[in-house]
C-alpha cells in the first residue's frame, strides 16, 4: 500500500452527479446516462500530489465537460464517448487543485 500524503492507494472513492471527492480515494469509477460536467473536491494541499484515476463508461453517447483547471496533455480535452465504451483518464495536481494535469490512458476499452 502506498500512501501519498493523507490518501491510501487503492481505495475506491464516490463519484456523485460529477463531482468527485478526493478525499474519499483515488480510484473512481462512473457510468453517467447523459452528459456530465465534472468537478473534482477535496484535493490535498498544495505542496502534496492528489492523483486519481476516472474509469467512464457511459450508457449512451454523452459529452463530458471538464473542470476549467485541467491542463490536457494535447492542449484541450478528449472526445466524447460512446456507449458502453471504457474511457479511463489519470489526473494529478500538486497546487492543491489550482491546476490538475489530465491524460487519456484508455480510449474505448471496452
Amino acid at each position: 500500500v502506498i500512501t501519498i500524503t493523507g490518501q491510501t492507494a487503492d481505495s475506491v472513492g464516490t463519484v456523485s452527479s460529477g463531482v468527485v471527492d478526493l478525499s474519499t480515494g483515488n480510484y473512481f469509477s462512473d457510468a453517467p446516462s447523459s452528459n456530465v460536467t465534472y468537478s473534482f473536491t477535496n484535493p490535498i494541499a498544495s505542496g502534496s500530489v492528489s492523483a486519481f484515476i476516472l474509469k467512464v463508461t457511459p450508457s449512451a453517447l454523452i459529452s463530458l465537460t471538464w473542470p476549467a483547471s485541467v491542463v490536457w496533455s494535447n492542449g484541450s480535452a478528449p472526445n466524447t464517448t460512446g456507449s458502453g465504451e471504457v474511457d479511463v483518464f489519470v489526473f494529478y495536481t500538486q497546487d492543491g487543485g489550482t491546476t490538475y494535469y489530465g491524460f487519456q490512458a484508455g480510449d474505448d476499452m471496452s
